[in-house]
């Protein structure tokens, strides 16, 4: 039986449904639930040049913003479900941590400071190309976490 359950979230199909399948897993066993998002600033941290082009720093800002939004959103939705969820936004302290922690790690580390009892988490179900380029937090987490995991398959 699960008691602390976090779920991370990003603004995909897969992602709501493994939203849906946190309440509901929160909903039936009286869990706690914690919402997730982590700000991935590494592609524009890294990408040289882009500070010519844009204000770096106005971009992170942006996302920070859309990923309040997003858990906000997240924890409405638990809340209209009739679960009270807490929310947690993500997001390196640092510009040289940042650059070495994948989006999976944020997460487990999250997970065991929460000290989460399980993972919910959506996958995308990318094959060959297009998961080499873009990248499976999914399969990270597998490799990575140090709890139970619930992944919930895109539809």
């Amino acid at each position: 039986m699960y008691k602390r359950i976090l779920v991370a979230v990003d603004d995909s199909t897969t992602s709501n449904a493994a939203l849906n399948e946190a309440i509901s897993l929160a909903k039936t066993m009286g869990a706690a639930l914690r919402i997730v998002h982590v700000t991935d600033e590494v592609p524009i941290r890294n990408a040289i040049g882009l500070e010519a082009l844009l204000d770096v720093a106005q971009v992170e800002d942006a996302m920070r913003q859309a990923g309040r939004a997003l858990l906000d959103a997240a924890a409405k939705k638990a809340a209209d479900a009739g679960v009270q969820a807490e929310t947690d936004l993500l997001e390196a302290p640092s510009k040289l941590e940042a650059s070495h922690k994948r989006v999976a790690e944020w997460i487990v580390e999250g997970a065991d400071t929460w000290q989460a009892d399980v993972i919910v988490a959506g996958t995308h179900g990318r094959r060959g190309f297009a998961r080499l380029f873009v990248g499976n937090v999914a399969e990270d987490l597998v490799r990575l976490a140090n709890t139970s995991l619930v992944l919930v398959r895109g539809r």
